[in-house]
């Protein structure tokens, strides 16, 4: 009988900890990670996105665990290709990226997913206190109209920033060429901070405006399906690794017959510890607070790209 509860008593554990989400990530190495997948029996699973991101950037390590009650997790690991140190762990619940799917939830499921977000909320505020918040989680009637969203963002002392992220949607609409899907999805996304160089000072006025030429330039010629023109607005740092079916599929994500207006600028660390210029880009008819779709551009000490990445919240 012991051993029967003790193995049991063991699954139990593994299953409980297969919904835990790790916060620390300083001083931990990718393999760390890894070896914490494996004991917990996580599908690897092949990574088909490769991101066009800056120097020592590694494309990101991706498990998937089985859930009580939620859509199985996926996890992506992404670290510093100099030291395999972890540089940020994007935890995803989300039937759409698991199966293709996003069927209408039951309220019990809905249930599930507010449960589960409040659990996170929880475990997250613990840790590193006080958050950022937009959003609330009581008027279930917007999940109807899709716009029932909430956010959670934190930035510790220790240079650790997690954002969490929950939107339940039971929305379907077609408009012309568009079509709106439900999506019920929580993220949470840790980050590592620490250990940034700053060659750059703050963009003042002329250099954002040089910037947004290098990049409309860019995407006038990627519209066009000019890509070796498109390659001589790309950083010497990943400009090499670029192929032209790469920027077709930066192409087809990127919605040409709407207009781009200038978001946010700032820094963003690279994963080897570089500070790259960034602006963040929203298209004009997204009027949400924060945009659903962003495009996020770095740009070195030339003034061109580094790293591009369109960004969707649906």
């Amino acid at each position: 009988m012991k051993s029967i509860l003790t193995i049991v008593f063991s699954v139990i554990s593994a299953f409980a900890y297969s919904q835990t989400v790790e916060l620390q990530i300083h001083k931990k190495k990718i393999s760390d990670f890894i070896n914490i997948e494996q004991n917990l029996q996580s599908e690897k699973l092949e990574n088909n996105t490769n991101y066009i991101l800056p120097r020592g950037i590694a494309q990101p390590i991706l498990f998937k665990r089985k859930q009580l009650n939620l859509p199985d997790l996926i996890v992506s690991y992404f670290y510093f290709e100099k030291d395999s140190s972890i540089s940020s762990i994007l935890y995803e619940w989300d039937d759409k990226t698991v199966n293709g799917q996003n069927p209408n939830k039951t309220s019990t499921e809905i249930n599930n997913f507010i449960n589960h977000y409040t659990n996170l909320f929880d475990q997250v505020s613990k840790t590193f206190g006080k958050s950022k918040s937009t959003g609330n989680l009581k008027d279930l009637s917007k999940i109807e109209t899709g716009d029932f969203e909430k956010t959670d963002l934190w930035n510790s002392n220790d240079s650790t920033e997690a954002e969490l992220y929950m939107i339940l949607s039971s929305k379907y609409e077609k408009r012309g060429n568009t079509t709106t899907y439900p999506a019920y999805r929580i993220r949470l996304e840790i980050k590592n901070q620490a250990g940034s160089n700053e060659p750059f000072g703050k963009p003042d006025e002329n250099k954002i405006k040089q910037l947004d030429i290098t990049f409309r330039s860019f995407l006038t010629d990627i519209q066009n399906k000019n890509y070796d023109k498109a390659k001589l607005n790309l950083s010497d740092l990943i400009v090499k690794n670029v192929t032209n079916k790469e920027l077709e599929t930066l192409r087809q994500n990127i919605k040409f017959n709407e207009d781009l207006i200038l978001f946010m600028t700032g820094m963003q660390i690279g994963l080897d510890g570089t500070s790259y210029l960034k602006l963040q880009y929203s298209y004009k008819s997204d009027k949400s607070t924060p945009p659903k779709e962003l495009i996020n551009v770095t740009f070195d000490d030339k003034n061109k790209i580094a790293g591009l990445q369109p960004t969707k919240r649906l």
